[in-house]
């Protein structure tokens, strides 16, 4: 594991050098919000650099070559499974449209044009846009346009305190030094599916799928908090053990009537084949993958304290301090639940892109 942080500080103070001398040689904001003419959202910024034309000169003639893309013999086409749903592990990078929009990038093309993985998972070529080789981490805000996820008795709708609590979490990662790509900056539908893509395409330390709990009324007194692990993945394990402790240190300090399971903690969901239930864990996979539970929306004591911005900050602080013990400190997290209650095999996170229409993307 020592090796391992080593390696991820080194590639991302790698990355920051070259974005340094990219910004101050053509600096060029990069909106990755869809609906950023609209919204007052903080955006990210990068950086790119013209290629000058070489020049050759006799006596008296000059003449100007230009630069030349090599074009793929065979063009890739998107691949599917037997229920028409792409197959995840297609891409390298994604590019940021110049509509604002995260797409996996299959092949470059020609004269700046690439083939991508649309929103809805399908194929496409889109010219222009900014292209991002890697991230640290992915994040990813539940649900979100059509799926609202749950619904606090308040009104409150998940997918709106999901995206609110994982802008914080952004936040916090790139003021520590960490660069983030989120899979939905707005009210959008993003299918599942290419989530997980858009987690596989930057090869990120960790991809983090930020959600909150409905589903008992069981009164508890402890935070009902959750945070999934992949099965198979110890990393995964220890990251959300890591993320547990901090949540609870936080959600530990209210005095309010708390929901719970009997089985909450640091824990997994297997799917009928064993394997990784939830597609957030099981689609980006060997990325690390951890699906966060805060609380319970559900409960109307922990919809008012979860509305509270101050509160949210203080989550999007635990995530942060969980990811700086999980990469300079062998701590182990805690939590960790061995045999959880069975919660059924009904069919989630499958990937489907049905009922979805892709945005514009140029």
């Amino acid at each position: 594991m020592a090796c391992k942080r080593v390696e991820m500080h080194v590639s991302r103070l790698v990355t920051l050098a070259i974005l340094a001398l990219l910004t101050s040689c053509s600096p060029t904001s990069v909106v990755l919000d869809p609906e950023a003419a609209t919204s007052s959202t903080t955006t990210a910024s990068t950086s790119t650099t013209g290629t000058s034309p070489s020049t050759t000169t006799t006596s008296t003639t000059t003449t100007l070559t230009t630069p030349t893309t090599t074009v793929p013999a065979v063009l890739p086409e998107l691949q599917f499974d037997e229920a028409g749903v792409p197959l995840n592990g297609q891409s390298d990078g994604v590019l940021v449209s110049n509509t604002g929009w995260v797409l996996p990038i299959l092949s470059g093309l020609d004269r700046g044009r690439h083939r991508i993985w649309t929103p809805c998972g399908r194929q496409a070529d889109v010219s222009g846009g900014k292209v991002i080789p890697e991230a640290d981490f992915v994040l990813d805000p539940g649900h979100g346009g059509s799926e609202p996820g749950a619904v606090g008795q308040g009104g409150l709708e998940e997918k709106d305190l999901n995206l609110e609590v994982t802008l914080k979490i952004r936040d916090a990662l790139v003021g520590a030094g960490y660069s983030v790509v989120m899979t939905r900056q707005s009210d959008v539908r993003v299918p599942i599916v290419t989530r997980a893509e858009i987690g596989q395409a930057l090869d990120p330390i960790a991809f983090l799928s930020v959600h909150f709990n409905a589903g008992t009324n069981a009164r508890s007194e402890i935070p009902g908090t959750e945070m999934y692990h992949q099965i198979e993945n110890a990393d995964s394990k220890r990251l959300a053990g890591l993320l547990y402790e901090e949540t609870r240190a936080v959600l530990d300090q209210f005095d309010i009537p708390w929901v719970a399971l009997g089985d909450s903690g640091t824990t997994f969901r297997p799917n009928q084949a064993g394997g990784d239930y939830y597609g957030v864990l099981r689609r980006p996979a060997p990325v690390v993958s951890v699906l966060l539970e805060f609380a319970y929306l559900s409960n109307p004591a922990e919809e008012e304290l979860v509305s509270d911005p101050a509160v949210q900050g203080q989550l999007a602080h635990a995530v942060l301090v969980a990811v700086g013990r999980f990469l300079e400190t062998d701590d182990p997290g805690s939590g960790f639940i061995d045999e959880p209650i069975f919660r059924g095999y009904g069919p989630s996170g499958a990937g489907r892109t049905d009922n979805c229409t892709d945005p514009m993307l140029e």
